[in-house]
């Protein structure tokens, strides 16, 4: 009984740990679909402001891929929200891990579908891993500082709904 109750200890205090992801000092670069390289903080510190002009705000970083239908369809249930809360300083970066010889067709995708976001390129699944990415879609909701607010996995219709409820619960 003991060593159970030791045990329950211990994964509860992972579950702390991997709840209280904080990507405050997190760098990575990526290349953009239109081949510019970018940082995650530079992208924060847009977010966030100035210190004279600072700004409350939220990022999704979405990880997906062309042949993940749940990843598509997180990303069209996002839209309507993200068009209407436009007013808001909130940011979705959709981070694609396609292979390198897809990347034409990830642009050609993107920019069909008109999304208003940001896409990323992680063609070696590099970010995804440094993140703690196990499957997709992966998505994390952070605060503009880059904590984190939310973090989850895999999508089924209605999750757009608690996507949006993190957002305003902590815009408001």
């Amino acid at each position: 009984m003991k060593q159970l109750s030791v045990l329950l200890f211990a994964i509860l205090a992972f579950m702390q740990i991997a709840n209280a992801q904080n990507l405050t000092s997190v760098d990575f670069s990526a290349r953009d679909i239109d081949g510019e390289d970018r940082s995650f903080q530079e992208f924060l510190q847009q977010v966030r402001g100035s210190e004279d002009s600072p700004k409350k705000g939220v990022v999704i970083i979405s990880f997906w891929a062309l042949w993940c239908k749940p990843c598509k369809e997180e990303m069209k249930a996002i839209q309507p929200i993200f068009e209407q809360h436009a007013d808001k300083n909130i940011h979705f970066l959709a981070i694609n891990t396609d292979k390198p010889r897809s990347i034409a067709k990830v642009k050609a995708y993107v920019k069909s579908q008109g999304y208003p976001y940001e896409f990323w390129l992680d063609p070696n699944s590099e970010v995804f891993n440094k993140l703690n990415g196990q499957s997709m879609p992966y998505s994390l909701i952070l605060n503009e500082k880059g904590e984190l607010l939310k973090k989850s996995v895999g999508f089924i219709a209605g999750d757009e709904e608690h996507v949006e409820e993190v957002m305003m619960g902590y815009l408001e």
